[in-house]
């Protein structure tokens, strides 16, 4: 019964966010604004311009928006990771 609860809890989080009351005030550490729920641990980020909790939607955009791409070149010498293999001797024939 306990895990339906747990389970239900973690849904109700998606949903509507953090349920608890006791929060900081907001501050922004890193370019970020939040606040930071005393129960929970559970960061709540906040617009700067209207002071208002984010949704999740925006929040990911953010996050995208301030990661960098990181480029892969996928053309690289295959010698530096295959070992070759040696040549079968033909001393033993």
């Amino acid at each position: 019964m306990n895990w339906i609860q747990s389970l239900l809890g973690f849904f109700y989080d998606i949903v509507f966010g953090c349920r608890h009351s006791s929060q900081t005030r907001p501050f922004t550490l890193e370019q970020q604004t939040y606040k930071v729920c005393l129960d929970c641990g559970k960061q709540i980020h906040y617009s700067r311009e209207h002071f208002t909790p984010l949704s999740a939607r925006e929040v990911r955009r953010m996050k995208t928006a301030t990661t960098p791409m990181a480029v892969i070149s996928t053309t690289m010498p295959t010698s530096s990771f295959v070992p070759r293999r040696a040549d079968k001797s033909t001393a033993a024939a």
